[in-house]
């Protein structure tokens, strides 16, 4: 029986790779030090994050003109859909892990996610320099270059786990916010890893490479499509204290069943992200 969200995955899949071609091309040609702007101290835009943006919003304004759209470079366009109806939203983050992108590095991506209702629903994340291509529907089994994941394994052990982990763009002002995670787990895990691209780390968990992932002060467009990928293939994701995810928030603690119990545990014996949600930190 075809999946009611088929089209909309189909089109997503579209999407991402039309605009991946768009990322693929700077990669190759390299992107000039002159054109990249600065949004902030060390948060990085280059003309292929505006591209690759516009096309997606010219695509869903054709295939879908009632949706709402969230996207990192241009913010929210409100639909047209009518009043009372579901609310359905794509984030979109055109071109996530720029400053990888912008030094020629070749972990980033397009990450493209529909909610509805607040629930993400269909989930794409398209690496173009790695050909790697993760694709999902909600309650269906996510898929990695168009073959089924296969459910994550159990595991408890810490000490023998791989984690990654990201520090938001604040790191150079507050580092205090990253350290005390990195310290805490650096001594208590086989390794601690990080790309850069939040999207790309949700689906690096969902393949089992590594066994967990946390970071905080993030955007929902960086995390909802990996986040139902890596869920889909058995990964557990919450609030960075255990509460329910929501990727509005910015904080995500994702792991292997048994791995992210024990992230869990370690995070309150240690006050890891004590001050996550008492205002201490704001955007």
């Amino acid at each position: 029986m075809e999946s009611p969200m088929q089209n909309e995955l189909m089109i997503a899949l579209h999407m991402a790779r039309e605009a991946g071609g768009i990322l693929l091309e700077g990669h190759r040609l390299g992107v000039a030090p002159e054109v990249v702007e600065h949004k902030g101290a060390i948060d990085l835009v280059t003309p292929y994050d505006r591209r690759s943006e516009a096309l997606v919003r010219a695509r869903l304004a054709e295939h879908f003109p009632d949706d709402t759209v969230l996207a990192e470079e241009g913010g929210q366009t409100e639909g047209q859909g009518p009043e009372g109806a579901a609310r359905r939203v794509w984030c979109v983050d055109p071109l996530d892990g720029t400053t990888n992108f912008a030094h020629g590095l070749p972990f980033f991506c397009v990450s493209i996610a529909l909610l509805i209702d607040g629930e993400a629903a269909v989930g794409v994340v398209h690496a173009p320099a790695l050909d790697w291509t993760f694709s999902c529907v909600a309650g269906e089994a996510p898929r990695f270059n168009g073959s089924p994941l296969p459910r994550l394994a159990a595991r408890d052990d810490l000490g023998s786990s791989l984690l990654m982990f990201g520090c938001g763009y604040d790191r150079t002002t507050r580092p205090e916010r990253y350290l005390a995670m990195i310290a805490t787990f650096m001594t208590r895990t086989q390794g601690l890893r990080r790309t850069g691209s939040a999207a790309l780390d949700c689906c690096i968990c969902s393949r089992g490479q590594v066994d967990g992932y946390m970071e905080v002060n993030l955007h929902p467009w960086d995390l909802a499509a990996g986040v139902l990928i890596a869920r889909g293939a058995g990964a557990v994701a919450t609030d960075v204290d255990g509460g329910p995810f929501d990727p509005f928030t910015g904080r995500l603690l994702l792991g292997r069943p048994g791995v992210h119990g024990r992230m869990l545990e370690v995070i309150r014996e240690n006050d890891v992200f004590l001050h996550e949600k008492d205002g201490s930190y704001g955007r």
